[in-house]
């Protein structure tokens, strides 16, 4: 036998309607008080970047590329890798480094796979930051953080644009569209 439609007040409230958050493009610029721009980068944060970039290539040396495992964090990472071989770093030059699942850049484990690689250059992406060890245990290692989050805590020897007056800042993932 089959059922009948029963008629039936409608009683379901109605649905709230969620807050529109504002699209990451958007978003507002942090500005220093002379109004140069803070976050996403400044244009020395840029530059900084860009030379470190340019040095990595054209030392021809161990590269690693550290991204986060996010859409952002990789598709970064293969622009940091693109931007890499077309300044003329051989492809073999270049590893990559997955932080395993659960541990961050900063566990031991992860600090020894990644100096285990023997890089000349870490390039970070995507990971964060925070204060800790150096990204390596090796001082002849340069590292790069990039990050599209403001942050004010670094790993020890980072490189990190100090222009800012109240904290220093990370090298954004969007800055690579003005190499």
């Amino acid at each position: 036998m089959k059922r009948k439609a029963t008629a039936s007040v409608s009683s379901s409230k109605a649905k709230r309607q969620r807050e529109l958050e504002p699209d990451y493009c958007d978003a507002k610029s942090q500005r220093a008080e002379d109004g140069s721009v803070l976050w996403p980068a400044s244009e020395s944060a840029i530059e900084k970047a860009r030379q470190f970039l340019k040095e990595c290539a054209a030392a021809q040396s161990k590269a690693l590329i550290v991204p986060d495992k996010d859409a952002d964090g990789l598709s970064s990472g293969v622009i940091i890798y693109r931007t890499l071989t077309k300044l003329g770093l051989l492809p073999s030059q270049i590893d990559v480094h997955l932080v395993q699942k659960g541990a961050n850049i900063h566990d031991e484990a992860e600090r020894a796979a990644m100096q285990a690689k023997q890089p000349k250059y870490v390039i970070v992406v995507d990971q964060g930051s925070k204060a800790a060890p150096s990204v390596v245990d090796s001082v002849e290692t340069k590292s790069l953080i990039i990050d599209h989050h403001m942050a004010d805590e670094f790993p020890k020897d980072a490189l990190v644009d100090e222009s800012t007056s109240s904290a220093d800042e990370t090298l954004t993932d969007n800055m690579f569209a003005r190499l």
